[in-house]
């Protein structure tokens, strides 16, 4: 037995030229790596794997054909079956390939009625996929709807929070406002006070500049302190402190101011 029939006829033989073939391509692919990347070596891998190639090719050159086995002893039905005959030894007709496709539909059974019916399951079919992606689309956006009704959900909770603090909140304005309401008694007689004070200036110190930049004094004095008592309600609570002694200010004033109307109305010859 040669070299050659060793290789390619025996076990052992087919089994080293399956690690020839690995192993060579194995050291070509090497190569062409270290050569893409300029690794050094790289010449020796790739001469190397190329030439176990070459070798192994040049071998195979005198592998031996396939043995054309005979499956008709495996096979007898296969017997008598060549390029003019198909299976089971019958002559192909020479008819045409519409006239055969009749006759296969014939045998088959298969007629004009069946055809039909299939077309209509087909469009059926066709439809329901149709409908399906309608569902699919309807899904969709229920899907999308039910995240708004979530987002929706979370905002009225956060509104319902909200509503329940302005409700502490006027709640405590409603609770300062009835501890507030003499306060507003006191108030509107004070006004009333301020009022005709205002007329007396009027007709008895118009000239008065001096008189004057008091009163404006005292009524910007007056709105500030009002605006305190309607933006906080801690203010509101100082301002009832407070008016205690404003009131008592004010009468003190009022008692001047009386006295002063009572000086300038007696006649200059008294």
């Amino acid at each position: 037995m040669g070299f050659v029939e060793f290789l390619f006829e025996t076990k052992k033989g087919k089994t080293v030229m399956g690690i020839i073939y690995g192993w060579g391509g194995a050291i070509v692919i090497i190569g062409a790596l270290f050569k893409i990347m300029h690794w050094p070596g790289s010449s020796f891998f790739l001469i190397a794997g190329l030439g176990i190639e070459a070798a192994i090719f040049a071998i195979s050159a005198f592998e031996p054909p396939h043995m054309d086995l005979d499956w008709t002893l495996v096979y007898p039905e296969l017997a008598g079956m060549d390029e003019g005959h198909g299976h089971g030894g019958h002559s192909i007709s020479n008819k045409p390939v519409t006239e055969q496709l009749d006759d296969m539909l014939s045998e088959a059974k298969i007629g004009p009625e069946l055809i039909e019916s299939l077309g209509q399951g087909l469009r059926s079919l066709s439809d329901n996929a149709n409908k399906l992606s309608q569902i699919s689309d309807a899904s969709v956006a229920t899907n999308d709807y039910t995240d708004s009704l979530k987002n929706a959900s979370t905002k009225v909770s956060d509104l319902a929070d909200t509503y329940a603090q302005a409700s502490q909140a006027l709640t405590g304005l409603s609770d300062a406002a009835q501890s507030g309401s003499s306060t507003g008694e006191e108030l509107q007689k004070m006004a009333s006070t301020l009022e005709a004070l205002n007329k007396s200036y009027e007709v008895q110190l118009t000239g008065s500049q001096q008189q004057a930049e008091t009163m404006t004094a005292m009524y910007e004095g007056i709105n500030t302190l009002m605006t305190n008592l309607s933006d906080s309600v801690e203010d509101t609570k100082r301002y009832k402190e407070n008016i205690s002694e404003l009131s008592v200010n004010l009468s003190k004033l009022n008692t001047v101011y009386g006295n002063m109307l009572t000086a300038m109305s007696v006649p200059a010859g008294a």
